[in-house]
């Protein structure tokens, strides 16, 4: 008799924090150390990427022979990959890898956990905090071993903050600048950290143009515990269906319900964003 789906998860959920916590001994020794690479969209890969996606998927695989595994660091050419299993793990070995790469502290390992598709479980290990956040919806919100609480909206006294990538295609401007109007910028250079704050409250929104399925995989079963609403602007990746290290952009904004509600009526606003 097969598992029932609740061990199942409980199983991977366990495994998976000790393959990311695993990793960090290495992840903190070649921090601004590790040899760069560019790849063949002109972005950055380290040593350090490609041996922490590879040991960590090793180790997982060893115990889950039958779920899908994909990481950012595939070889190009076996892009798309179409998802089989009902499990499937989503790993960005280093999110911010630039930042990792000039030594600068808002990087992370990123690992989400989908089933059917949908992200259930994600692991965020974060450098800059030295702590693994992680949860899911129905598994509740955690920082190791202590359990998180989401503070929308409690950011500042009348300061609200937003997260946001650069450079921009020009036809997003219009749009940005009307954000940057009404918030103040954080960019962190990393997709996974945008989002897990935003999913936690300590920023008021994320809104990103740039960033790919595993970028926000993890922090995205984030979003669905702590009720942070997801609102992409040209179609949600979720359910995964295939895994496409050429896939287009995600757009899309997550924070606290008044202000994904305030950029997504922006966007009905400013119609320079519609044209990307």
């Amino acid at each position: 008799m097969s598992a029932s789906p609740d061990l199942e998860l409980s199983r991977r959920i366990s495994l998976g924090r000790q393959a990311v916590l695993a990793q960090t001994a290495l992840f903190h020794a070649q921090f601004g150390r590790a040899l760069s690479h560019w790849k063949h969209d002109g972005t950055r890969v380290t040593d350090a990427d490609l041996a922490i996606s590879e040991t960590l998927v090793a180790t997982l695989r060893a115990a889950f022979a039958t779920d899908d595994f994909f990481s950012e660091e595939l070889a190009v050419g076996s892009s798309p990959i179409p998802c089989r299993s009902e499990w499937a793990w989503v790993l960005d070995p280093i999110d911010g890898t630039n930042n990792y790469a000039l030594g600068m502290p808002l990087t992370a390992i990123s690992l989400g956990l989908l089933r059917h598709g949908e992200p259930v479980y994600g692991l965020v290990y974060d450098y800059g905090r030295r702590a693994l956040l992680h949860g899911g919806p129905g598994q509740g919100m955690w920082q190791d071993a202590a359990p998180l609480k989401t503070a929308f909206g409690q950011t500042g006294r009348g300061e609200r903050f937003v997260a946001l990538h650069a450079p921009l295609d020009p036809c997003h401007l219009p749009l940005v600048n009307a954000v940057l109007g009404r918030y103040k910028l954080r960019a962190f250079g990393s997709g996974a950290l945008h989002l897990s704050y935003a999913a936690l409250g300590m920023i008021d929104a994320c809104l990103d143009f740039t960033v790919k399925v595993w970028d926000i995989a993890a922090a995205a079963a984030f979003c669905r515990e702590t009720g942070a609403p997801m609102h992409f602007f040209n179609g949600s990746p979720f359910p995964m269906r295939q895994f496409d290290l050429k896939m287009r952009p995600l757009n899309y904004t997550a924070g606290s319900p008044e202000a994904v509600a305030e950029i997504v009526a922006l966007v009905e606003q400013v119609r320079g964003a519609k044209n990307c």
